[in-house]
């Protein structure tokens, strides 16, 4: 196993709900997830490895001191990344979890989510659909508190396009829509 510092071997620790000293000495980690087994990467992967940052902590594949391949995130502050890594960035199948309690779960590339994945609000409202560098683009279906719905197109975040939405009182509108008004 390696343990690699990085720039700054201090952490900003005080009010964080993740003690990163602790973590770093537990060299164990009790997934969220269930992408994979972190076992199987702290025994299984040769290249398996802590690197350490001013405000995270990262556990898993490491090649050329760079995050690669399966590997766990950990911020100060409580905001948690499981998933696949290509040379230090996000990428392939994750999972994050948000210090507000939200929860992405999908495809990742260059840090963003992009590709299929699912995104859920701490009041319950999700969207699954496409994503392009972070924002939902594609076809998706949101599901909001109030028994709201819309299926259909997005883009660039917004509601774009052909959709479907539903309104909890039984409307619903079917057609075109710009910049997520009505449009047809």
């Amino acid at each position: 196993m390696q343990v690699i510092p990085e720039d700054d071997d201090k952490f900003a620790v005080g009010v964080a709900t993740i003690d990163l000293e602790d973590e770093q000495e537990k060299d164990d980690y009790q997934m969220i997830s269930g992408l994979f087994g972190f076992d199987e990467v702290r025994d299984g992967d040769p290249n398996y490895g802590i690197k350490r940052y001013r405000n995270s902590l990262y556990k898993g594949g490491l090649a050329k001191k760079k995050r690669h391949g399966l590997g766990v995130l950990m911020y100060a502050n409580g905001r948690i990344y499981e998933g696949e890594w290509n040379a230090e960035k996000r990428c392939g199948r994750g999972f994050e979890l948000f210090i507000n309690g939200t929860k992405y779960i999908g495809q990742f590339q260059n840090n963003h989510a992009h590709g299929k994945g699912v995104y859920t609000w701490t009041n319950g409202e999700i969207y699954d659909g496409e994503w392009n560098r972070g924002l939902k683009h594609g076809f998706g279906i949101w599901k909001g508190l109030m028994g709201d719905s819309y299926i259909g197109e997005w883009r660039g975040g917004q509601v774009q396009g052909y959709g479907v939405h539903h309104w909890k009182n039984g409307d619903r509108y079917e057609g075109e829509w710009t910049d997520c008004l009505k449009n047809g």
